[in-house]
């Protein structure tokens, strides 16, 4: 390079001298001179001129106040002052360099880092498994904990307390008529999200997209020849509702109310896997994503339509944006999306 650029630190009073007005070009220039123990050699292993570096060494012998490098017969020799600072100026300048370098690459066959996320449990019960295979083929010693989702969720994401939070997004449904043909299932796309958008800090990427339908025991007596339920049927029966915070309605009743129709929650869980064992072995009827379906033919129960318009959902992954770069972070986010479209 033909001149240095400034490049000031920004920094408090240490030791008596005021780091936010030295530029740090000079400390790199320092290094070149008591390394190389000559004006010329040090101008040209720094690309400038041999008048800048004189100038240079003027006025870090006005900062230091010492000469730092004084003639003697055989070359320029080091003053004790700058013997001293030989070691630890080489070692700042090598500790600045790695800081700023670009990361290392993330090796995955040799981590022992924890991932932590939060997530909700039926997103668990589909892609966890997958996950968790995955890991011990490519990265046999990396470990993922599953942790409740915080009351703060953005800090906990910026902190790093938490590296991603898996969360379920409501999207817009395509009304369908109010009348006896209204045993259709939810509309189709587009869809648009329904909400607050994520904070601006927060970076959103969708990982799979999901309808509901209905589960039922197989031979469940509602079900009939046709395999289908109306809406007054469906209406009738007592059904399971999975619900975390074991209060409120769910996006069924609110449907449901909007058409002046209600059903008869007959019991609260907090997890899908509850509700599929609960209506496999019972008469309740449970409204849940279809993507469960292959879990839920494994218990006996078969999905059938949903017998009223129901809003689709999506499920997306957050974090935060400052570890969008992070070579490890971007590994485990692939991870998570790769898993959720082979579901």
């Amino acid at each position: 390079m033909n001149q240095m650029k400034a490049f000031h630190i920004d920094m408090h009073d240490v030791h008596g001298i005021d780091l936010h007005r030295i530029d740090l070009n000079l400390l790199v220039a320092l290094d070149a001179l008591i390394r190389q123990r000559s004006v010329t050699k040090a101008a040209q292993r720094t690309g400038v001129s041999q008048s800048a570096m004189s100038h240079t060494l003027r006025r870090l012998r006005d900062l230091v106040g010492d000469p730092l490098l004084v003639r003697a017969k055989g070359g320029m020799q080091l003053t004790p002052r700058a013997e001293a600072l030989a070691t630890p100026l080489r070692s700042g300048l090598l500790a600045l360099e790695r800081a700023l370098a670009e990361p290392e690459a993330f090796d995955a066959s040799r981590s022992t880092r924890t991932f932590r996320l939060c997530s909700p449990d039926a997103y668990d019960l589909l892609t966890m498994p997958a996950l968790l295979a995955r890991l011990r083929r490519d990265a046999p010693a990396v470990s993922v904990a599953v942790l409740p989702t915080p009351s703060a969720l953005e800090g906990a994401l910026e902190s790093g307390d938490l590296d991603v939070a898996v969360v379920p997004v409501q999207l817009s449904a395509r009304a369908l008529p109010k009348s006896a043909a209204d045993d259709r299932s939810a509309a189709t796309e587009p869809a648009e999200p329904v909400g607050e958008s994520p904070p601006a800090d927060l970076v959103q990427r969708t990982l799979l997209r999901d309808s509901l339908c209905c589960y039922l025991r197989v031979a469940h007596p509602a079900l009939g020849h046709s395999g289908r339920l109306s809406l007054t049927r469906y209406c009738s029966l007592a059904h399971v509702l999975v619900s975390p915070r074991g209060e409120g309605p769910g996006v069924v009743d609110v449907a449901l109310a909007e058409r002046d129709r209600q059903r008869r929650v007959a019991v609260r869980v907090p997890s899908f896997a509850t509700a599929l064992d609960i209506a496999a072995s019972s008469d309740l009827v449970l409204t849940a994503p279809r993507s469960l379906q292959r879990l839920a033919s494994a218990r006996g129960l078969v999905c059938c339509a949903a017998p009223l318009a129901l809003p689709r959902h999506a499920v997306t992954m957050l974090w935060h944006a400052r570890f969008s770069e992070d070579p490890a972070h971007r590994w485990f986010r692939q991870q998570l999306l790769d898993t959720s479209n082979r579901r």
